[in-house]
């Protein structure tokens, strides 16, 4: 079994479970709906910088929403190698638009196909990573209608589901070791899992959009 394949209890949790915090989880739904841009406007980036996009994946789960996460392959010349990220990755002129690249990204990297069981509900705000300040990355936020099963490709060695609601009390900080030397750096931390960097400052956004963070 993968890292994090059976949850914090060791038990997977069936679709749907845990009918108490229904409520809850729509309402947090509705709220982030209101806060994401239409897939249209991420286009308009293309001709700013050197493009890329993410894929958050979302679905509902035992403790609220859940996002899915992968630990990247240890690689040479990897910005991100051995991080726990989001599956996306650089825009090709072959991809023809933004939210084509983040499908491809999302079905090479954990073999999802983002199709009638997945709503692609809109986008965060462009960003550029630390590392990559020339780059601009559109984060797509998508949601699972149904079971949804992830598997990871070459370029992750697992992938997990992340309860959103857990992240909140474990901000801190952490030493990381970077191309600069040691650095110290706001963090959240799940199931030993250290999450910092890119993909943390995309879930902290992530965490006021659906109303668990101010």
């Amino acid at each position: 079994m993968r890292p994090g394949a059976g949850g914090r209890h060791g038990r997977t949790p069936k679709y749907g479970e845990g009918h108490a915090h229904v409520p809850l989880r729509e309402a947090s739904i509705e709220r982030l709906r209101k806060f994401l841009l239409p897939l249209e406007l991420a286009e308009a980036e293309l001709k700013a910088k050197p493009a890329a996009a993410v894929m958050i994946i979302l679905r509902r789960g035992e403790r609220g929403l859940e996002v899915l996460l992968g630990e990247r392959r240890k690689r040479e010349g990897d910005p991100w190698s051995g991080q726990i990220g989001l599956p996306g990755g650089r825009h090709h002129t072959e991809d023809g638009t933004m939210l084509a690249t983040a499908l491809r990204e999302t079905r090479e990297e954990v073999g999802i196909e983002i199709d009638g069981h997945v709503e692609v509900l809109g986008h965060m705000a462009p960003r550029a990573p630390g590392n990559k300040p020339e780059m601009l990355v559109v984060p797509y936020v998508a949601l699972a209608s149904g079971p949804i099963e992830a598997n990871p490709g070459p370029e992750m060695t697992s992938t997990f589901w992340c309860a959103l609601a857990d992240l909140p009390a474990t901000h801190g900080k952490s030493v990381v070791h970077t191309i600069l030397g040691e650095l110290s750096v706001p963090s959240y931390t799940y199931d030993g899992r250290l999450i910092w960097g890119f993909t943390y400052r995309i879930l902290e956004e992530l965490l006021v959009f659906v109303g668990l963070s101010a």
